[in-house]
Formats: C-alpha cells, sequence, structure tokens
C-alpha cells in the first residue's frame, strides 16, 4: 500500500526518481525516469540500479567506491558528483546526456533505501557553452572598443558575410561611428544652415554611446575611466571583479597613494598608480593610434594575480588638450605561467644538449688530429662536416641558453669600464678569416679624437656585435666589403655596422629582431643560422640604455646602429627583455 502510494505521488515528479534495496536492486522508478531512460518500469525493477544506469563521469565509468550502492550503503553518505566532473547517463537508445544527480539512503520500516534523483541538464550545458561563446565574441570587439572609448570612431568595424546574433550589434556599431564622422562633417561645412540636422545626430551620438557604455560594462577585461585628479568616473563589472573593490564605494572618489591603509583597495590603487608597486613593469606593447602606456604588475588581493595594464589618455580631438585617462586591466596569470613553464623548458632541454655535443666536439678534434691514427681525404672531409655541423648546434644551444636566461631575468650582466675599441678589434679578427674565404672586404673606421673609455659589459657586447659583423660576412656576396665605424654621437657611442648584401624586404624589417625570424631571401641563400641572434644583440643594447636599429633596402645592403650610453646613469638598474620598455 505504502509503495502504490509513493509511487503515485512520484509520477507527479518533474525529475527522475528511482529507488533501490541496499543491494542496488531497483524496487520503484516513476514515469521520467523511464521516459529519460527510455526503458519501461518493468524493465527497471529488480535490476541493478548501478548496472542499468551505467554512470559515468566525463566519459569514464565509475570506479568501485565511487559507484552509487557503494557510496549509499558501504560509506554511508550521500552521493553526488565531483565538483570538476560532469555526470552522463545513456539511455537504451543509445543517447549520452549530462545530468544533475543525487542519491541518499533513508530507513524504512527498519529496512535502508537509496533514492536516486536525476534530471537532464543538456539545455544547461548547451546555454552554458553559448554564454561562453558570447563572452569571446564579445572580447574580440576589445580593440575597436577601447578607441570608442577614447573618442575615436575612426576605425569601422566589418561586417561579416555569414549572419548571427551579433549581425545586429556589429551593424549597429558600423552605423554609429559613419554617423558621427558624417555629424563631424557636416558640423564643420553647414553648422550655419543645417542647425537641426546637427541636434539629430547629436542624439544619435547619446543613444550610441549608451548602446557603448553597455558592451563595455559585458567585457572580460576591466576597465576604468578617470580623470586628471584621479577621481574614478567609471569601472565596468570585470574589474570590480578582478580588483575586489565595489563600485558604489570607488566611483566619484579619488583613488591616491595615500589611502593604502585600506586593505580592499590596495590593487586598485597599484593599477591607479602602477610606480606604487615594487613588482611593476613597463612593457612593449603593440599599439596603434594611440600614445598608450603598458605595465604589468602583480597584485594579492581579492586573489593574487599577474595583470597588464593598458594606460590610454583621453584626449580632445581638436585641441589636443588632455582629459582623462583609461586603463584596461587583462589577468595575465596563465599566460605568464605558461611563458615560464616554456623557457623552463627551452633551458633544461638545451642544457641536457650540451654535454652530449661538448663530448661530441672533442671526440671529432681527437680523430681530426690524428691521435687515433691517419685519415684519408675523404674521411677528413667527413669528420671535418661533421664537426663544422656539430659547432653550429653548440652554437644554437648556446642562443637558446642565452634566450631563455633574458627571458627569466638571469642573463647576468658586469658592468666595468673599458675600451670598446679592443672589443671591435677582436670582433674583427673573429671574422677576418671567415670573410677571407668569401672574399669579402672588412673596413674599420674610427673618431680621430679617439673613443673614451666607458661602462658596458665586454663580454655581452662582444657577444652583440659579433653577432651583427658575422651576419653582415654571411648576407654579403663574395666581392662585397663590411665595413664598422664607431663614433660618439649626443653622448653616445655609436657603432654601424654597413654590408654590401642582400639587404632586408622593407615588409619584414618590423619583424627582424624578433626570435627565430629570417628574412625570406636570408633563407633562399640557405645560410645557417638560428635567427635569435639579432634578437639577442637588440637586448643586450637595451640592456645597456641603448639601442639597435636597422636601415636596409633589399638587394642594396644593410646598415645597423649599435649605440651605448657613455653615462652610467643611462644603464638600467634591472634586466629587460625586448617584451619590455
Amino acid at each position: 500500500m505504502a509503495q502504490s502510494i509513493l509511487s503515485g505521488v512520484l509520477s507527479f515528479v518533474a525529475e527522475g526518481v528511482i529507488v533501490c534495496t541496499s543491494d542496488g536492486t531497483i524496487t520503484l522508478v516513476n514515469p521520467h525516469a523511464s521516459l529519460l531512460l527510455d526503458y519501461t518500469s518493468d524493465e527497471l525493477t529488480g535490476k541493478h540500479v548501478d548496472d542499468m544506469l551505467a554512470l559515468t563521469f566525463d566519459s569514464s565509468p565509475l570506479k568501485p567506491k565511487e559507484r552509487i550502492t557503494y557510496v549509499l550503503f558501504t560509506a554511508e553518505k550521500v552521493f553526488t558528483v565531483p565538483r570538476d566532473k560532469v555526470a552522463y547517463l545513456t539511455s537504451r537508445s543509445g543517447r549520452k546526456f549530462p545530468v544533475f544527480i543525487s542519491a541518499r539512503s533513508f530507513p524504512v520500516e527498519g529496512n535502508m533505501v537509496g533514492v536516486l534523483v536525476f534530471r537532464d541538464i543538456t539545455n544547461e550545458k548547451e546555454l552554458e557553452k553559448y554564454k561562453n561563446n558570447t563572452a569571446r565574441r564579445l572580447s574580440e570587439l576589445t580593440p575597436f572598443l577601447q578607441r570608442a572609448a577614447t573618442g575615436d570612431f575612426s576605425i569601422i568595424p566589418e561586417i561579416p558575410y555569414q549572419e548571427d546574433e551579433f549581425t545586429e550589434l556589429l551593424v549597429g556599431l558600423r552605423l554609429m561611428t559613419e554617423d558621427l564622422h558624417e555629424a563631424k562633417r557636416i558640423t564643420e561645412e553647414y553648422s550655419g544652415r543645417l542647425e537641426k540636422q546637427v541636434e539629430e545626430k547629436t542624439q544619435e551620438i547619446v543613444q550610441a554611446r549608451i548602446h557603448t557604455e553597455t558592451i563595455i560594462e559585458n567585457l572580460t577585461d576591466g576597465l576604468l575611466e578617470y580623470d586628471d585628479e584621479f577621481t574614478l568616473l567609471r569601472i565596468n563589472r570585470a574589474a570590480e571583479t578582478l580588483l575586489g573593490v565595489d563600485r558604489e564605494e570607488v566611483v566619484g572618489k579619488e583613488i591616491l597613494p595615500k589611502d593604502t591603509d585600506k586593505k580592499h583597495w590596495q590593487s586598485i590603487i597599484n593599477v591607479l598608480h602602477p610606480a606604487l608597486s615594487s613588482t611593476a613593469r613597463k612593457v612593449k606593447y603593440p599599439m596603434t593610434r594611440f600614445n598608450a602606456e603598458v605595465s604589468e604588475i602583480t597584485v594579492q588581493y581579492p586573489l593574487e594575480r599577474e595583470l597588464q595594464i593598458i594606460t590610454v589618455p583621453i584626449t580632445e580631438r581638436t585641441t589636443g588638450k588632455q582629459q582623462g585617462f583609461i586603463k584596461i586591466v587583462r589577468d595575465i596569470t596563465r599566460e605568464k605561467s605558461i611563458s615560464r613553464s616554456k623557457s623552463e623548458f627551452i633551458s633544461i632541454a638545451a642544457h641536457q644538449l650540451r654535454t652530449p655535443l661538448s663530448a661530441i666536439k672533442w671526440t671529432l678534434h681527437m680523430v681530426l688530429n690524428d691521435n687515433d691514427g691517419p685519415l684519408n681525404a675523404a674521411q677528413r672531409e667527413l669528420l671535418h662536416n661533421g664537426y663544422e655541423t656539430n659547432e653550429k648546434m653548440i652554437q644554437l644551444v648556446n642562443d637558446l641558453l642565452n634566450v631563455a636566461r633574458i627571458e627569466e631575468g638571469r642573463f647576468g650582466y658586469d658592468f666595468k669600464k673599458g675600451d670598446i675599441m679592443s672589443v671591435i678589434q677582436n670582433v674583427i679578427e673573429f671574422v677576418k678569416v671567415p670573410a677571407r674565404e668569401r672574399g669579402i672586404e672588412i673596413e674599420m673606421t674610427s673618431s680621430k679624437e679617439g673613443l673614451p673609455l666607458f661602462i658596458f659589459d665586454t663580454d655581452k657586447v662582444t657577444l652583440a656585435l659579433e653577432n651583427l659583423v658575422d651576419n653582415a660576412v654571411k648576407y654579403t656576396l663574395a666581392g662585397g666589403k663590411v665595413s664598422l665605424d664607431a663614433s660618439t654621437r649626443d653622448e653616445y657611442l655609436e657603432i654601424k655596422v654597413q654590408d654590401t648584401g642582400i639587404g632586408i624586404p622593407q615588409k619584414q624589417i618590423n619583424m627582424l629582431f624578433t626570435k627565430f625570424f629570417r628574412a625570406d631571401n636570408a633563407l633562399h641563400m640557405q645560410t645557417s643560422g638560428s635567427g635569435l641572434g639579432l634578437y639577442l644583440a637588440k637586448n643586450i643594447a637595451m640592456r645597456h640604455g641603448g639601442s639597435l636599429r636597422v636601415e636596409s633596402k633589399e638587394g642594396a645592403g644593410s646598415v645597423f646602429f649599435f649605440r651605448l650610453p657613455l653615462q652610467a646613469e643611462r644603464i638600467p638598474k634591472g634586466d629587460i627583455s625586448l617584451d619590455e620598455m
């Protein structure tokens, strides 16, 4: 009688419900459970609950101690799905679907029974996927919105050929920017005669700005706007979450360094005043049309995170007067972790390669020196080629180690007063033999007054110049010329390395100092190289407070300008790389 009443009650429950005994035998199944599992009640009754459900976490079957009967009647706990997993059931027809599922045991008339409740959450998972896709698409609008937030509507968003739920939004943004351009043109050319039309366009601008602010509020990156007095004018939802503040508390308030006693303001103070953070570092970031500054800091509140802060000044477009600032705050914790792991891997791999390569080098060296008996010409040539290839591998490993040390901030510099001319002469000696073999003339000129002694790292500057001069020789054809000129210019020492070689394609010059890059025409020459030499040379120049730039024309040669400060005060205090200012 009790079972009949319970069965009647459960028939109205919108979730699937299964009742089983302590040995796992199913005694009762409500209609919704039968519908979801595609079994009749009779087909399920009397069967073992774990066997019939075939429950999995993600794609893995349950372990013995994860099974429903074990958890309910042996472990005597409530059965739930682990937080980081999704439970799936498979119906008799083979449909696998995600479920919310829970079960617990109850005493009934002296016996323990288990009650299992489950619900199909396919639609919920699809909704979650849709929300994540929507957030991603909104984040793709960030560059345009950054410009829009500063009042720069000159970039018009493209409308994709295939329509989706964002098409109307993109059309609205495109129409907004086009209307703003039109409004400006009309205001300048017909302000007197078209006053009424200007008023209509002004109203459209207001509506468009409301539209833009709605989008900004839903950005995944944090956004803060403040004036010259550091009064916070706006903060979006993402920034509130990243910095652990409430907009009602901070908007309209001056956020000043003196407020550091407010613990929950620590992160927002560090974002608005990065110089106060001991972890702050300026970085180089590809921004166009904006006089933006980019910094990276580590904050501790409300969670420890590494943040990238892009500071963009807001200026009045006609007068150029500064009106305030916008800060875009990105959580780069995961990016930094991946970058560190990559550098550690390269460093470990390079160290592991260095020992066997050195052993091969000395073995080949001993054989070539006839330590194990004389060699014929063919053997000597073969071993010499192997020796040269091994040398190139050792150089590549050394370059990889140097790059990893730069990225990890442990390249290690020893700044001392030295004679740059001595360094240059050593570099010329280093390339004299390969230049003569290729039929290339090396020429050196310097200031008649002589070059002063100044502070620099001799080993690192030697490495940089060796890379520059070696490249000049490698990419100059027979009969060409490589010249070096050293002189002082504006309190800097400038070393000019000029060649009559193949030059660099204009469209690839901007990529020249990036890791592993080699120009197309250099690859066609089939010369060896890791693509790391210029990256290392530029990092060395920047670490000295100097610079490295190039002027080149394809087919007409290149000129590299390597500059070092003569005053020690210009040398940065800590290690930096091309990713930093």
